[in-house]
């Protein structure tokens, strides 16, 4: 187990980069669950000279659904601002392994979010009831915050 984090944002930039062969993006793009990224040489590609577990997986998963820009919304706010069901969300929420991740992963291809990798990523990479929590608690507090202007 590695001490520090990896660098989310270039962890991006490399699957995002032109030399990062377009083969490898598809097989991960079309992974069913995140234990079969394991079965892909895109994740080694990825995780050179690593072993990766489960966080590394998940990280791998979600790579292709979501663009990179820094100071971006959090990903709970713009499910709010998507207009995406509650219940979808409390759905990811309350689901274990491996179903949460495959959850997560239909509403970041149906919403397709540009978040900021630098915190999404360590969302993803420390997945666990708390940082759920906080998805659902962007999510809440975006949708019932009124707009500037509005009555309460």
């Amino acid at each position: 187990m590695t001490a520090e984090l990896p660098d989310f944002a270039a962890l991006k930039n490399r699957f995002d980069d032109e030399k990062f062969q377009t083969g490898a993006r598809a097989e991960l793009r079309r992974v069913a669950e995140p234990d079969d990224v394991a079965l892909t040489p895109a994740l080694y590609r990825l995780f050179p000279g690593q072993k990766p577990d489960d966080r590394h997986l998940r990280l791998a998963f979600l790579l292709p659904c979501c663009k990179h820009a820094a100071k971006a919304k959090s990903l709970g706010t713009q499910l709010a601002e998507a207009k995406v069901a509650e219940a979808r969300v409390l759905q990811v929420a309350r689901a274990h392994a491996p179903l949460d991740m495959v959850q997560l992963r239909r509403l970041l291809t149906h919403i397709e979010p540009t978040v900021d990798w630098t915190e999404f990523g360590r969302m993803v990479w420390y997945w666990n009831d708390r940082a759920k929590r906080q998805l659902v608690e962007d999510f809440y507090i975006a949708r019932f915050t009124p707009a500037k202007g509005e009555k309460k």
